[in-house]
């Protein structure tokens, strides 16, 4: 069998599901389930979710934002974990995750911004593995029970 230029990106050693899409109405407060399967036991692990605001004042009808917000919102978001021996937890997206944003939501027009999972192990220097296990976009749309 011959074997494959060393720049091939026929084969990528470490795969994911590919990239989520979390969309929620503002002012809706929610709880993501998150089970990681190569886990068992998450004693001592350090979970962190963040999401960033993105540029999204311009976006055409169908398109994505491709940068964040020159000095935007970066908020990090609650977890909770009722049992740290199993290897499922939960993501808290608030009720005010844009409030402060600077594109706020329009009938015909989302919001959005970037969310991203960490997870550490309690290793550390070289012994530690962190892991990114979930990272995507989230959709914020308009509600008419939050306008003024």
């Amino acid at each position: 069998m011959a074997r494959s230029k060393i720049n091939s990106r026929s084969k990528d050693l470490i795969t994911d599901d590919g990239a989520v899409l979390v969309s929620v109405v503002k002012g809706e407060q929610i709880q993501l389930g998150v089970t990681l399967n190569w886990i068992t036991n998450m004693t001592g692990f350090t979970k962190t979710c963040k999401v960033v605001e993105a540029d999204s004042a311009n976006l055409a009808e169908g398109e994505y934002p491709t940068q964040e917000v020159s000095n935007g919102e970066v908020t990090t978001l609650a977890i909770s974990d009722d049992d740290i021996t199993d290897n499922q937890f939960k993501i808290i997206i608030p009720q005010d995750l844009c409030d402060s944003w600077t594109t706020q939501p329009l009938p015909e027009k989302p919001s959005y911004a970037w969310i991203g999972l960490e997870i550490r192990d309690a290793g550390s220097g070289n012994a530690q593995q962190i892991w990114k296990p979930m990272r995507g976009l989230v959709e914020v749309l308009y509600s008419p029970t939050e306008a003024s």
